[in-house]
């Protein structure tokens, strides 16, 4: 039988979970929640929902309609106190990242849905690009031995503040909870130490930290250097690399750059065969429900990234150096 579904937020992000249940048999979408008429105007003519499922309010859709689970993808603002009701009804959450903007409420979460019996996961999708899923298992598998050092760094220009425009820690918050889940998925490994700075040009249009640079040490005995914002101006770009003991790697998109130690020559790894991270995560969901089999991604694991973004918001504001652990 397909889990009953209602929709909360179903503009923007909203829409990649519409379509990819009408792709399914385990899912099937029976409610949708938007403040905003024009998006629930538009998903009712996406999925062939009626206007009778459609709500101004969360709360109300629960009330009206049979459902087994809530997408929560709306202002981060919004999810701690939309997803623990969502809890509170006996409800599954699946929620876009960042889990809450807090990590006591992330945890408060995550401790009622186990309570309820009901699962929580977090739609962390950068971890499951095919390029971060081959880099991944190479350092898992030491197909160039082990990793000792690496470096991640994006420049772009993202003059639309959207939701995070007034948000302490801005970029850390938006897009650095995907880069550090992502390093920590790569380096298979958990972060021991941080320190760090977020900075905002004069030009941003940000109120705080449109950018944030840290360094990460790992488990492993790896670390990791870490510089991306979205208000440089001029010509974007990204990099991550990897140094292991016998080769330095590099997400090329396509293809794993090798470059063998001692060597001036760069091989072209073609990336892992993987399925599109959306089909991930709707999997692991599933199968978290139906047979409590936890996914890298669940509300419990998470807490580890939540908890590594507040590190380096902390080690910025505090000048010191953060164990994420005894956050």
């Amino acid at each position: 039988m397909a889990l009953r579904a209602i929709h909360v937020g179903v503009g923007g992000r909203g829409v990649w979970p519409l379509k990819r249940f009408k792709e399914r048999d385990d899912f099937a979408s029976v409610a949708l929640v938007d403040v905003n008429e024009q998006n629930l105007a538009a998903a009712c003519e996406a999925t062939g929902l009626g206007e009778d499922v459609c709500f101004a309010d969360m709360k109300e859709a629960m009330a009206k309609v049979e459902a087994d689970v809530v997408v929560v993808i709306t202002p981060p603002q919004l999810h701690h106190k939309q997803c623990q009701e969502a809890v509170r009804a006996g409800k599954h959450v699946l929620v876009e990242k960042p889990f809450t903007m807090d990590l006591a409420q992330a945890r408060e979460v995550v401790d009622e849905a186990e309570k309820a019996g009901v699962k929580v996961c977090v739609t962390q999708n950068a971890r499951y690009s095919p390029g971060n899923v081959t880099l991944a298992r190479m350092v898992r598998e030491e197909v160039y031995g082990k990793p000792g050092f690496g470096q991640m760094v994006k420049y772009g220009w993202r003059p639309r503040t959207h939701h995070s425009g007034g948000q302490r820690h801005s970029y850390l918050w938006e897009r650095g909870i995907h880069d550090l889940d992502t390093m920590r998925a790569v380096f298979n490994s958990e972060v021991v130490k941080v320190s760090g700075r977020s900075f905002n040009p004069t030009w941003s249009p940000y109120n705080h930290g449109a950018g944030a640079a840290a360094w990460l040490e790992f488990d492993n005995g790896a670390t990791c250097g870490y510089f991306c914002t979205f208000a440089a101006p001029g010509k974007g770009g990204s990099s991550f690399r990897i140094d292991c003991e016998k080769a330095t790697l590099e997400d090329g998109g396509k293809q794993i750059l090798v470059t063998p130690s001692g060597s001036k020559d760069t091989e072209g790894v073609p990336v892992d065969e993987a399925p599109a991270a959306e089909v991930v995560l709707l999997d692991g969901f599933a199968r978290y429900i139906a047979e409590g089999t936890e996914p890298p991604f669940s509300g419990r694991q998470n807490l580890r990234t939540v908890a590594l973004v507040e590190a380096v918001g902390r080690a910025s504001d505090e000048d010191a150096v953060i164990d994420p652990s005894a956050i």
